[in-house]
């Protein structure tokens, strides 16, 4: 009877239980080399988001390092942009929706144009999107500091191949940030089912703290 019953648990726990799913680490080496600065193409090894701080819509101090032990995620974007941002902000909508009774999951937008997206543009933004401050930033700050993090710590953008003062960012990426502050994941941020594979992944993470 013991061994019928030893054989019953086997099966039931190597065949009821859900697939086992990992999630990949993104270093720079395993991203296209045009989205990398040159300094650090072909890092393999290590790689997480350098701590940083900005502004926030509420004009308040945001810091990179409030994140830890949370899972989120992190886009460019501005709030005039005609095309994709549309898109992108719908697609954080829904995130925002889909993680509101979850604290340690947020969303984190940095303005390719602070020239012009104000904290008080941003908070206006803010009201027109039905923005959740507590669940989702909207930060501005210096031009060259974003560009920077855009493309040695996010992995989102190509080098800049004109004058700083024509350089501009323009992506759909969605990224995925773990708690150690690792990039787990890059989604197509304008894409509804690309985004639901995002929440999927969000929530494997937020199960192994």
């Amino acid at each position: 009877m013991l061994l019928v019953f030893c054989s019953a648990f086997y099966l039931a726990f190597r065949f009821l239980q859900p697939e086992f799913k990992s999630l990949p680490f993104y270093d720079p080496a395993d991203v296209n080399p045009d989205l990398v600065e040159p300094a650090i193409r072909g890092v393999g090894k290590g790689h997480t988001i350098a701590d940083y701080s900005l502004t926030d819509q509420k004009g308040e101090v945001f810091q990179s390092t409030s994140m830890k032990g949370k899972v989120w995620m992190a886009d460019f974007f501005f709030t005039t942009c005609p095309s994709i941002c549309k898109n992108m902000a719908v697609q954080k909508q829904f995130l925002q929706d889909a993680f509101a009774d979850q604290p340690l999951f947020q969303i984190v937008s940095h303005s390719v144009n602070p020239e012009k997206d104000s904290v008080s543009v941003l908070a206006e933004y803010a009201n027109l999107n039905n923005v959740d401050y507590t669940k989702w930033k909207l930060l501005t700050g210096e031009k060259s500091e974003i560009y920077t993090l855009a493309r040695t710590s996010f992995l989102v953008a190509r080098a800049p191949t004109e004058s700083i003062e024509h350089d501009f960012i323009h992506t759909e990426n969605f990224v995925l940030i773990d708690q150690k502050g690792r990039i787990r994941g890059f989604y197509d941020g304008t894409s509804e089912e690309a985004v639901k594979q995002l929440v999927i992944d969000a929530q494997w993470l937020l199960k192994r703290p």
